[in-house]
């Protein structure tokens, strides 16, 4: 039998391991792509407040960081596991409009991220009526 030494110079030579950087940045990609799965663009916020039940008291009034027609982020150190459906009022505090602020609207959410800083929500809108009433009051968040 013949047998013949199998070329290992590439272990030696790291400027011919090409492949394995371009599969790396690819995983980084991809991961990258799941960690983001938002519906629609947020929009940075500071003049809106969300108010729930969080089981310790009154309905405790918490920052919204960011927000869109899809989900929203709030500050919060109280957290729900994901899948926990809640339901919130969202306002603009008075500070933040000069005139009289539009009406706060309720909606359905349901949790679907948990950080030590707070908790991100899904919006659950069944019907138009309730897009339409959520798209107008972002319409109304001052710049």
């Amino acid at each position: 039998m013949h047998s013949e030494a199998l070329p290992i110079d590439w272990v030696f030579q790291p400027f011919r391991w090409q492949p394995a950087r371009r599969l790396a940045e690819w995983l980084r990609q991809w991961a990258a792509r799941q960690l983001d799965r938002r519906e629609a663009p947020r929009k940075m916020v500071e003049n809106i407040a969300a108010n729930y039940f969080d089981g310790t008291g009154a309905a405790a009034g918490h920052v919204v960081r960011d927000v869109s027609t899809s989900g929203a982020f709030i500050f919060a150190d109280f957290q729900w596991p994901p899948g926990t459906i809640v339901t919130l009022t969202m306002e603009l505090t008075r500070a933040a409009y000069n005139r009289r602020p539009p009406s706060p609207v309720v909606l359905r959410t349901r949790v679907v991220r948990c950080t030590p800083n707070g908790l991100g929500v899904q919006f659950l809108l069944e019907k138009e009526a309730e897009r339409q009433t959520l798209a107008n009051f972002l319409k109304n968040i001052p710049a």
